[in-house]
């Protein structure tokens, strides 16, 4: 009899441990990234209450009671909120963010990051440097491109503002960012003054048709300078007073000014001579200077670039190589979890990449608090997903501007709350029986 009393007790313990895991799925039914859990329940042990023999059909057994074998995690994926921020992110699929703080790495599936401030330079507020970070301040982890470097004489385009010159520099443009090996990620710090390098115009290249009518002809070209300047290449052709026996000759004044003509760098002479069918033969222009930087002129050759015939209108463009410099416009993140930087010379480059850690059995995760984990002896030791060729990928759908709300599922839990409420009624109605029963033996005893 004193079994049943003790089983009851088992069980109001047991299915109290079972609300207060329901209490905390539904306390967090608005956390972002949390994982709900779940009440397992194994019966304590048996007792025989009489040998059984080799020819009995059934057992002669009776359970003692219950107890809370575990709780697991609900690893189910919760559905995507939209923000209007790009440094949220949510994860669709397996895997992990990793954060660094107070010595500690932990894991979590809360993708609410922000950018934090500081500087590379002790004292140069040019050197602004932001991090990846959460709402705790904690680093967010992955592989950062080692494809910048600080320049201190550099003008942002705001010296004269600012007074003080500093900058970063990219240095190696590209798309793609390698993961490096699980203990190698690191902290995430991007720069908030980088610049794309100026690529100076070397050639400039002439087509069209200057016609046979002695009138004056113009054709332009942009050109980019080494100091990120737009600056004009003007050729003017005129007739030149003594022709050949056959063809046709123009002399040909090439003048580079600013954008807005108010500064002339260079001026070069030269001539050019047409056949008879108005391909080009020769060329006697040479190099012109852009403001510190040389740059060829290509006007082709026979009927690939500038002619002069009769049988078409007259008529002339150009192109050039070279890219203007451009500065940081803002950072977006790819589904991959490749961090880009856009700048306003309408380019893009990689810097780093979050990194998705992934699990053996993410169950045995310890739960740390905070929709924090770590790794226990249980989960094993974090590892990245692989390609057929070897290389670590993100194994899951990073989404900027989301965040992965809990995975809480409210009418589950309001109906595991009555039944375990029933359950609890039960077992202290079993006590209260048992207690009944205690009492009417004592009193047959007397």
């Amino acid at each position: 009899m004193t079994q049943g009393y003790y089983a009851g007790i088992s069980g109001l313990v047991s299915n109290q441990y079972a609300l207060d895991v329901i209490s905390d799925n539904l306390a967090n039914v608005s956390t972002t990234g949390f994982k709900s859990s779940t009440a397992e329940f194994a019966d304590l042990f048996t007792e025989a209450i009489a040998s059984s023999n080799a020819s009995s059909p059934t057992s002669d057994n009776v359970g003692v009671g219950v107890r809370l074998q575990a709780t697991s995690a609900q690893m189910s994926q919760g559905s995507l909120m939209p923000t209007d921020r790009v440094t949220d992110l949510a994860l669709q699929g397996n895997g992990w963010f990793g954060v660094a703080g107070n010595n500690q790495d932990y894991f979590t599936r809360n993708g609410s990051f922000s950018f934090d401030a500081a500087q590379s330079v002790k004292g140069d507020i040019n050197s602004s440097t932001s991090h990846l970070v959460n709402a705790d301040g904690m680093y967010v982890t992955g592989t950062m491109l080692s494809n910048f470097a600080y320049n201190a004489t550099l003008d942002y385009g705001d010296k004269t503002t600012n007074g003080a010159s500093g900058a970063y520099v990219l240095t190696n443009p590209t798309l793609d960012v390698p993961l490096g090996g699980v203990g190698a990620q690191g902290p995430l710090e991007f720069p908030t003054r980088l610049t794309y390098p100026v690529t100076p115009t070397t050639q400039a290249q002439f087509f069209g048709n200057l016609g046979i009518d002695p009138q004056s002809r113009t054709i332009s070209s942009d050109l980019i300078s080494s100091t990120n300047e737009k600056n004009n290449l003007k050729l003017t052709f005129s007739q030149s007073a003594t022709q050949p026996t056959e063809g046709i000759a123009w002399d040909v004044v090439a003048t580079v000014t600013s954008h807005d003509g108010t500064t002339l760098y260079d001026t070069q002479n030269g001539q050019v001579t047409f056949g008879v069918s108005g391909e080009l033969k020769t060329s006697s222009l040479p190099l012109v200077n852009n403001n510190g930087s040389s740059v060829a002129i290509n006007l082709g050759s026979n009927f690939s670039g500038l002619i002069s015939t009769a049988g078409m209108g007259v008529s002339g463009s150009s192109q050039s190589d070279g890219m203007a410099g451009g500065t940081l416009t803002k950072y977006g993140v790819n589904s991959d979890g490749t961090i880009i930087a856009d700048f306003s010379n309408g380019k893009q480059s990689a810097i780093g990449r979050v990194a998705v850690y992934h699990f053996q059995n993410d169950q045995g995760l310890n739960r740390e608090g905070g929709t924090y984990y770590q790794q226990s002896s249980n989960s094993g030791k974090p590892v990245f997903w692989t390609d057929t060729a070897g290389n670590a990928i993100t194994g899951a759908t990073i989404q900027s501007g989301n965040l992965e709300s809990s995975n809480v599922k409210m009418e589950v839990g309001l109906t595991d709350m009555i039944i375990m409420q029933r359950a609890y009624q039960a077992n202290s109605k079993t006590i209260t029986t048992v207690d009944d029963m205690i009492q009417k033996a004592l009193q047959m005893h007397r």
